[in-house]
């Protein structure tokens, strides 16, 4: 015998009913808004319930990495219909994915209408590609509304972040090559409370500033240790509620200008070569003396090899964690921490847990 919910089904499929289209605007929107954009367009056939709906979202998604596109042309001409077909309403978010050479005038074009309806949240993506000497409209420079950026590929000449509604930023694959301009690029994003920075480069700065008042997350993954002159680059951080701060897979700086009184986190994994062991060791000495007020301290193997590779410098530096409860290591396929690295390490705190952990 058939229960009630098969019969349901029976009933629905010999009276031919559409219980999608039967949704709210609402709820189409969203299951639209989490399909390529070129799919959601798509559904403009289905019926007369359909053929507009997509011009109303919110959120759109041009993904230039999928095969449905020829060529660049093919994806331009694609993204300039859209924008020009779309009815005039605000936007929520706008992502743009592709892996063809970046062109600066698809990138006005999607920028400038972005702004032009109140954009909230950006994504600019082009992976490992680099946009050559791309200058972001004014406009967008000082947008009202933005509160999430992602920006992927970029190289940057001309720049100074000014967005004051901008809550959480994130620059991956961008270079930076104006020192003048890039002081203190993130000053002026007064309410910026994250910010992440992945294998980026400031070729002609000797000091790069960070700082944010209001900024709790911070993390820098990938930045290289010399700028084109051969420099060593100094790190300035003045940010008084920062609560996170993640330093991975970069060689050490100067760090000998951190403010960060609320520190509660902290993660480093520096590389090095042989050569430049020393120059290592002194710049994470310098480091820890600003990350002093942690409480959790996770280590890779590699940052406890360059403390432990000068046992008589090391002995005489005070221990630079007054507030830590935990310290963790990975991988635990090294040898275990030399008891002076401990004794540096934990010289302060001597009640805290250490664990030894897989990965970190």
């Amino acid at each position: 015998m058939e229960n009630e919910e098969d019969k349901a089904r029976s009933s629905c499929r010999s009276e031919n009913i559409d219980r999608l289209s039967d949704l709210p605007d609402s709820i189409i929107h969203k299951i639209l808004s989490l399909v390529d954009l070129r799919c959601a367009v798509q559904t403009s056939v289905l019926s007369k319930r359909w053929r507009f709906l997509w011009t109303s979202l919110s959120d759109l998604n041009f993904n230039g990495t999928c095969m449905d596109f020829k060529n660049f042309l093919t994806f331009n001409r694609f993204v300039s219909r859209v924008l020009s077909t779309r009815e005039d309403s605000n936007l929520y978010k706008i992502q743009l994915y592709s892996t063809w050479s970046p062109h600066h005038s698809l990138l006005d074009m999607v920028i400038k209408y972005a702004v032009s309806h109140h954009i909230q949240n950006m994504v600019i993506n082009y992976g490992h590609s680099t946009i050559r000497s791309f200058s972001l409209p004014p406009a967008f420079l000082t947008c009202q509304s933005l509160k999430t950026l992602q920006l992927s590929g970029f190289n940057f000449k001309a720049l100074g972040f000014a967005l004051p509604n901008l809550i959480s930023l994130s620059l991956s694959h961008c270079s930076f090559t104006n020192p003048s301009d890039f002081d203190d690029p993130f000053a002026s994003c007064l309410k910026l409370e994250n910010l992440s920075m992945r294998s980026c480069s400031f070729l002609s700065s000797k000091v790069l500033k960070i700082s944010g008042l209001q900024l709790l997350n911070l993390e820098i993954v990938g930045l290289g240790y010399m700028n084109l002159a051969g420099l060593l680059y100094r790190i300035d951080i003045f940010a008084p509620k920062l609560i996170s701060f993640v330093y991975k897979l970069s060689h050490v700086v100067d760090f000998s200008g951190l403010y960060l009184p609320s520190l509660n986190f902290t993660r480093v994994h520096v590389c090095t070569k042989q050569d430049k062991k020393k120059e290592a060791y002194l710049g994470l000495v310098n480091m820890f003396k600003g990350l002093g007020n942690a409480q959790s301290v996770m280590l890779h193997s590699q940052t406890i090899e360059v403390l432990g590779s000068f046992p008589g410098l090391l002995e005489q530096e005070p221990s630079p964690f007054k507030r830590l409860k935990s310290l963790q290591v990975a991988p635990n396929n090294k040898p275990l921490v030399p008891p002076h690295v401990m004794t540096y390490l934990l010289g302060g705190t001597p009640h805290a847990e250490t664990i030894y952990a897989d990965y970190l």
